[in-house]
């Protein structure tokens, strides 16, 4: 039971990691002004990546 706790919280931890990590390139490349267009794109492929790594998680 802890240990599937502390397996979700980690998870949870990179993911969220890794969404920040791709929001803070985002505000590098568009220079802190992105377009609602990319700032939407952005929001959409951290959500997909979330999805993604879920699955992927679920499957082992």
């Amino acid at each position: 039971m802890i240990h599937a706790t502390q397996t979700r919280l980690v998870s949870l931890l990179k993911q969220t990691a890794y969404v920040l990590l791709g929001f803070l390139v985002m505000l590098l490349i568009t220079g802190g002004r992105p377009s609602g267009f990319i700032l939407g794109l952005c929001v959409v492929l951290g959500i997909g990546f979330v999805i993604w790594d879920e699955n992927k998680r679920s499957m082992k």
